[in-house]
């Protein structure tokens, strides 16, 4: 599948913030702008895997809009991370969609990819969760680790 090459929006919400191990890792360099923004959702912290998820949802999830210089040059390698092999594929951790997002520092709702978490292994004994009501991961890592 081709990726676009002109600059496009990322919302990122857990490992890939500015701060975090797969911010340095994929991110660093290659944004354009990273500013605070909100999704719609619900979000949980993976206890045995150490990063968060996301799920449909009514609440706010909050995290970074990132605007990529060369989105086909990160693509591969943030999908890698999330585990998303492509649309409907059965080996799909996440599925990036598209979705709005509001930046937080202009008010205004733009379209960007969001990893979901696809599995329906959320809260089980294999894979407990802790529900983030607050709908912050980095407030989470930062009061509770």
């Amino acid at each position: 599948m081709k990726e676009p090459t002109a600059p496009q929006k990322m919302f990122v919400y857990g490992t890939l913030m500015r701060g975090f191990y797969n911010y340095e890792k994929a991110l660093a360099g290659q944004e354009i702008s990273m500013v605070p923004a909100r999704t719609r959702g619900r979000v949980w912290h993976m206890t045995n895997r150490g990063y968060p998820a996301i799920q449909a949802g009514d609440g706010w999830v909050y995290g970074e809009l990132v605007t990529l210089k060369d989105f086909a040059a990160v693509i591969d390698l943030m999908d890698e991370i999330e585990g998303y092999h492509g649309p409907d594929d059965p080996r799909n951790e996440y599925a990036r969609l598209l979705a709005p997002v509001e930046n937080l520092e202009t008010g205004q709702m733009e379209q960007a990819y969001v990893y979901h978490y696809v599995r329906d292994d959320l809260g089980t004994p294999e894979n407990p969760a802790i529900e983030l009501p607050h709908g912050s991961w980095r407030k989470f890592m930062e009061e509770e680790h």
